[in-house]
């Protein structure tokens, strides 16, 4: 350990609380950025005490096609999104997977926002 961190109390020592605290870690691949764009893939973990207690992922067909330079990004295809369900039949089933959990996203005004549609 550095000795410049050695001075700082581990995650239990600081807040007990946080260590037993339910963290949901969620990342969204999407259409695009746009007002017309919409969720192809939801992906998430919920992590407790450091660890990784469950994990959640499910593609969503967007109702709308992905452009190629969208797929370059995410690696999501037309193709693998065609016979998926739609976000109306997946957001049920996150929202329970993430429930008494805390948020935790990269982008989270981003990943937020599609959720709210």
């Amino acid at each position: 350990m550095s000795e410049s961190l050695a001075w700082q109390p581990s995650l239990t020592e600081a807040s007990p609380s946080l260590f037993s605290t339910s963290f949901c870690v969620l990342d969204l691949e999407t259409t695009g950025v746009g007002g017309e764009s919409a969720i192809t893939e939801i992906g998430a973990v919920v992590v407790r005490g450091g660890e990784v207690e469950k994990k959640f992922q499910s593609l969503v067909n967007p109702g709308i096609r992905i452009d190629p330079m969208i797929t370059a990004i995410t690696g999501i295809t037309n193709e693998m999104v065609a016979e998926a369900p739609g976000i109306a039949s997946v957001l049920p089933s996150f929202l329970e997977f993430a429930k008494n959990s805390v948020w935790v996203a990269h982008n989270a005004r981003f990943d937020i926002g599609f959720l709210k549609r």
